[in-house]
């Protein structure tokens, strides 16, 4: 039973620390702290196992300890700990949540005698337990177990009278009494204030008393944080004085972020960056100063703050970039009626952004009603308030995978200079380098488009940095044009950047037409639902008949508004167009703005006609160049004039600084382009195609798109090109995560690729295809991946096939699916025997089809059979020096082998992928290998781990992939409940059932029912799974865990002859031919425990006996835990009549669950001793039932508690 000693496993818990999430969150820390505390396996303590972060300020400072410096012991920043003499112990390890907390009361009133009723109630704030002096008592052992640990005498902590003291020598203290000496010192001790008010921040820098509540810890988090801002206040007040202008302007910016109406921390701010030259930041921080100071007191800065903004003046030459909006008369401008209300929302939209909450407004309106004009307008204004303005437009053609963030970022890149761009390029990584044409060459780099695990969500976070990056000192608005011509991939990225922004100072603008609103990727975005504030949209309509008049005015016009009106359905472009025709007969207006743009063509001139088209064939926007080597024929001065004929016509605006030519309005460009003929139409683009190609434009990342667009609409001698042009496009989209963009490309090269039939270089482009569509959720990879497979095998190609074969493969599939893939298993099998057919037995490809081929085999094969498939992968992998495909190995060991017969293997496994990752740079990050690690870290009792593991996975990452978001909730779900946060776990599992859609969806509700059941095991009942019972009945032939899941939700709500014929179906065959796979512990967990409340014996003795070789394991269905094995002996035991046997794995369970930190099982496993207790007549049972009541109240078990009644009332479930 494994009652002496203890486990393999256990052992190693105790002994590695080669964990790669402490690699990647330590590396970051200023120092790291591993904390053991072991004690016997039969005692409360058990072994246990954690991690403490702290002391990371963001600063690189190096604080040098004076001698006579005090001795921190206590540690009240982050979680309680103690420390001497080297050692470090958690209280929350050695006796929970209260150890903790009485030890840290104890530590801070320390020089006096503290009485027990006032440490009761510290404790137990509303009612006091009837027990309350026996349970302070054990506090009060366990605090004194804590401090023997580090090495300090017990009596360090003395009970006497009805009080208690703790004593320690006056060099040792709490690191707030400690912050509290350094800010003293700072005040009073000039010569070493700036050394002091560092290391003050040092202890400071995270929260005091984490995890405790009540009005004491309340004051000690106040004064942590005054001590905090007087200690910024001094360390930017001495970093002046030491002309650390930088440091002292991040001081005082954190300050101002603390305590936003301190005047000082304003004055500071500006002192040090007008130190740093930097005097329109300085600007922008007294500004600021005004704002804060107006809407919080209603009052003005003082005269020193004044003072120091006229000094700043002085010296600078445009004050009016920190200006407010000014109060303006409504007068046009752009040759239209203002939009004053759509102006103002826009203004204090930007306004509200600037003081860090995010904004994004949304104009809608059908085209022509001057969505563009409006928000050049706002830019005018918004640039005017001070705020850097970014614009960028979606082209209908889209080209440009991500244009508008290629085109604003890229301009702001040539507009900041190689220095600054340089800095900023380094400081939002590499992804940018990537999708900016140009940006690796300011860095001095080769341009790359090497693909990473997750492009699109570097890009995002790329995007989003770049945006709120630190070191802007005034807000951003992010402007883009026309997003109903946003590919899905821009959108998404958009979306992310809305989403990011909600509390940065960015405004996001943008323009689209009505018709597109209801689009799906853009109806997201509209909504915003993860926005909760700050979202606006604006309608445009047309002008009423008041307006128009006006404009009629405005423009001198002898035209009746009311006929005007009419005939325009006041559309302002089409109003705007005719006035400035100066056409004064309003029978003849043209009834359309094609007609009217007709009629404006028939005055050109033969070249300016001609050019007109070609502009129309590039797009709204045309580089100059490619326009002039477009237009060869023509010469320089009628090429010049011909531009300036259209000019002049208000159909196109040349825009000189940036040597570009734009289509005045997206109707122009329409109608101009459904004017051409047909194959006029293919001469231009063939023409287009060579001017991109003679100008090296076609080379830029975006050119093979610009290329394969024009040569696919070209002469026919130029289409045959555009499939070349299609998939190096495709390949340039993918590699920057545009997965949507790729798969229209590569989708347009399919279909033009000749010949028709197999080829090796049609095969490549379908996985090439089914990659992508694969990265865009689209079902349709796997039918595109198979007959790429299928190819591949009529060709003969083995590598193709290999490589098609393991493209075809999905994350999060065992969620999804309750039945054996057997298509997709012959495809690995086939290309299994491809390999080994050609001799290629140790090629790593090997090991890479084994692993996936094991993980899809866990519906089917025994465990044996995919543990010998996993065991030659790792061999391969080795052989082959493989590190890529040992690291899938491992991985794969930790999805197909979850049985408690694997354990030792699957630990080693962990540890070595761990290994691996660890010396693999960024490889951490990867979410699926995360969402195994931190699953396994649940079940081996490494919560603490878990926690961090699932959070490397960025919200960049989870924001683009709902399967993923969902993955990743489901652990972190597994994690709370792991932990006995059941309160929280009762309120995330609402969100968690609401699961996304999943190309191979069967059943949702099995997907769900692990967590149900898991968490209804402790809290609450489990009706909702007897509600299910038709759909899980349907289903009992094909998972095993279904029927006796089904028969303890039956006894759980009281249904006992339910529950007791639904276990009757069971024998001793039929329990021991339950498959073992990773849905044997679960069902073997579930049986236990139905079978032991309804006292089925027979099941019990067959349950028993199968896990009892596993007794010191965790039982668990993917990220939910059972409790250990020992736990459900006991219970078995109970139920057998077998009592000694049942105490000692009860004591083994206990040991187990407190080391594992398994809170929420303690409680139940508790709950199970008082059971056997009162069984036994022992006269303990009481006591334990007080115990197991305490800990399912801290922990909300309210099923534990349920049980417990019904144990006082002689009833047992």
């Amino acid at each position: 039973m494994g009652a002496e000693g203890s486990s393999p496993l256990e052992k190693e818990l105790r002994n590695t620390v080669q964990f790669f999430c402490i690699r990647e969150h330590l590396k970051e820390s200023a120092s790291q702290t591993i904390r053991y505390a072991v004690g016997s396996r039969r005692s409360r303590v058990g072994a246990a196992y954690s991690v403490s972060v702290r002391g990371h300020t963001g600063r690189s400072y190096t604080p040098t300890v004076r001698a006579d410096a005090a001795e921190v012991v206590i540690r009240l920043a982050g979680h309680v700990t103690l420390t001497f003499g080297g050692r470090e112990v958690d209280p929350h390890v050695v006796g929970g949540p209260r150890c903790a907390q009485v030890l840290a009361f104890v530590a801070l009133n320390r020089h006096r005698d503290i009485p027990l009723d006032e440490l009761a109630e510290v404790l137990w704030r509303s009612q006091r337990p009837p027990t309350w002096k026996s349970a302070l008592r054990v506090s009060l052992s366990r605090v004194r177990e804590t401090v023997r640990h580090v090495g300090l005498p017990a009596e360090c902590l003395r009970s006497r009278n009805s009080s208690v003291r703790l004593t320690l020598p006056k060099s040792m203290c709490t690191d707030l009494e400690l912050a509290r000496r350094y800010v003293d010192d700072a005040l009073n001790d000039p010569k070493h204030a700036l050394a002091n008010a560092e290391r003050a921040l040092d202890l400071l820098s995270a929260p005091f008393l984490d995890d405790i509540s009540g009005s004491w810890a309340d004051a000690v988090r106040s004064e942590a944080t005054m001590l905090r801002i007087r200690a910024l206040e001094l360390d930017a007040e001495w970093s002046l004085r030491a002309a650390l202008a930088a440091r002292a302007a991040e001081s005082a910016q954190i300050l101002i972020g603390l305590d936003p109406l301190r005047e000082n921390a304003y004055r500071l701010a500006m002192r040090g960056q007008i130190a740093m030259g930097e005097r329109g930041h300085a600007l922008a921080t007294a500004a600021r100063c005004r704002r804060a100071l107006a809407e919080e007191l209603g009052t003005a800065p003082s005269e020193e703050t004044e003072e120091l903004y006229r000094e700043i003046l002085r010296d600078h030459a445009t004050p009016a970039a920190v200006d407010e909006f000014a109060e303006q008369s409504v007068v046009p401008r752009h040759g239209l009626i203002e939009r004053a209300a759509e102006l103002a929302v826009i203004g204090d939209a930007v306004k509200r952004a600037s003081v860090g909450s995010g904004q994004f407004v949304a104009v809608v309106g059908e085209a022509g009603t001057g969505k563009t004009y409006l928000i050049l307008d706002a830019m005018d204004r918004a640039a005017e308030f001070g705020a850097t303005v970014l614009f960028g437009r979606c082209s209908e053609e889209a080209v440009v995978s991500f244009e508008p963030f290629v085109e604003a970022i890229g301009r702001e890149i040539d507009d900041l200079g190689p220095t600054r761009a340089r800095e900023r390029l380094r400081a939002v990584g590499p992804a940018l380098r990537r999708l900016i044409p140009g940006a690796a060459r300011v860095l001095g780099e080769s341009e790359t488009t090497s693909a990473t695990d997750d492009d699109r969500a570097e890009i995002m976070s790329g995007v989003s940095e770049w945006l709120t990056a630190p070191d802007r000192t005034s807000p951003v608005v992010m402007v883009i044009d026309d997003l109903h011509w946003a590919s899905p991939a821009t959108a998404d990225v958009l979306r992310y950047v809305i989403h990011s922004s909600e509390s940065a100072r960015v405004t996001v603008l943008t323009t689209l037409r009505e018709e597109f609103v209801d689009r799906p990727d853009l109806r997201s975005i509209l909504v915003s639902s993860s926005r909760s504030r700050g979202v606006h949209r604006i309608e445009l309509g047309a002008f009423d008949l008041a307006e128009v008049k006006e404009l009629v005015e405005a423009s001198g016009s002898a035209h009746d508004p009311t006929l005007l009106h009419e005939r325009t359905g006041g559309l302002p472009f089409f109003v705007s167009s005719l006035l400035s025709a100066h056409q004064q007969d309003t029978e003849e207006l043209p009834a359309s703005v094609a007609e009217s743009v007709a009629n404006r063509i028939r005055l050109l001139g033969q070249p300016a006609n001609e050019l007109l088209a070609l502009c129309a064939v590039v797009g709204l926007l045309v580089p100059r160049a490619v326009l002039r080597a477009a237009a060869s024929s023509l010469d320089d001065e009628v090429f010049a004039s011909s531009l300036d004929e259209l000019s002049r016509g208000r159909l196109i605006i040349q825009y000189d600084a940036r040597n570009e030519i734009a289509i005045r309005h997206a109707l122009v460009r329409d109608a101009v382009y459904s004017g051409i003929a047909d194959g006029r139409r293919a001469h231009i683009h063939s023409r287009i195609a060579r001017a991109f190609q003679e100008f090296g434009l076609g080379h830029e990342p975006d050119g093979y798109a610009r290329l394969a667009y024009h040569s696919s609409r070209g002469l026919d001698a130029d289409r045959s090109r555009a499939v070349d042009y299609s998939i190096r496009a495709g390949d340039a989209a993918a590699a920057i995560g545009a997965y949507e963009d790729a798969v229209v490309l590569y989708h347009a090269a399919a279909e033009r690729l000749t010949p028709r039939g197999d080829s090796a270089r049609r095969c490549r482009l379908l996985i090439d295809l089914g990659r992508a569509q694969r990265q865009a959720r689209d079902p349709e990879f796997r039918p595109t991946l198979l007959e790429a497979a299928h190819m591949a095998r009529r060709l003969g190609d083995t590598d193709l096939q290999v490589a098609a074969t393991l493209a075809n493969n999905m994350h999060g599939i065992l969620f999804v699916q309750i039945f054996a893939d057997h298509e997709r298993i012959d495809s690995l099998y086939d290309a299994l025997h491809a390999l080994e057919s050609t001799g290629r037995v140790d090629d790593s490809a090997v090991a890479h089809v084994l692993a996936q081929l094991a993980v899809e085999l866990i519906w089917t094969a025994d465990h044996q059979v995919r543990r010998a498939l996993l065991m030659r992968g790792i061999d391969v992998a080795r052989a082959a020096g493989d590190a890529a495909a040992e690291r899938e190995v491992h991985c794969a060991v930790l999805v197909a082998l979850r049985t408690p017969h694997m354990a030792d293997l699957r630990y080693t496994s962990y540890l070595e992928l761990l290994q691996l990752l660890g010396s693999s740079p960024g490889r951490a990050q990867e979410p699926l290998t995360a969402i195994w690690v931190a699953r396994a870290q649940i079940e081996f009792g490494q919560l603490a781990f878990a926690r961090r593991t699932i959070g490397m996975v960025s919200p960049a990452q989870t924001s683009r992939d709902p399967e993923l978001a969902w993955l990743v909730s489901s652990v972190q779900f597994g994690v709370a409940l792991a932990a006995g946060r059941l309160e929280r776990c009762e309120r995330d599992l609402e969100a968690l059932t609401a699961i996304p859609v999943y190309p191979l969806e069967t059943y949702s509700f099995g997907r769900m029912l692990a967590f149900i059941c898991g968490l209804r095991a402790l809290r609450g009942d489990m009706r909702t799974i007897v509600d299910a019972a038709d759909e899980l009945t349907a289903r009992f032939d094909i998972v095993d865990s279904y029927r006796p899941i089904l028969a303890l939700a039956y006894a759980d709500v009281g249904d006992v002859d339910a529950a007791t014929e639904l276990l009757a179906w069971y024998d001793r065959p039929r329990v021991e031919a339950i498959a073992v796979d990773h849905v044997w512990p679960s069902a073997m967990g579930v049986l236990a425990r139905a079978a032991a409340f309804i006292g089925n014996t027979v099941v019990c003795e067959a349950v028993y006996d199968l896990l009892r070789p596993h007794a010191d394991t965790t039982l668990s269905a993917v990220s939910i835990v059972y409790g250990v094995t020992h736990h459900h002996l006991a219970h078995l035991s109970i139920a057998l009549g077998e009592y000694e046997r049942a105490r000692l794995h009860l004591d083994d369970a206990l040991t187990a669950h407190r080391a594992r930190g398994y809170d929420g099982w303690y409680a139940e496993t508790l709950y199970l001793a008082a059971l056997l207790a009162t069984r036994t007549s022992a006269e303990t049972s009481e006591e334990l039932a007080r115990r197991a009541r305490r800990a399912a109240a801290d922990t909300g078990a309210t099923a534990v508690a349920r049980r417990l009644d019904m144990l006082g009332s002689n009833q047992e479930v």
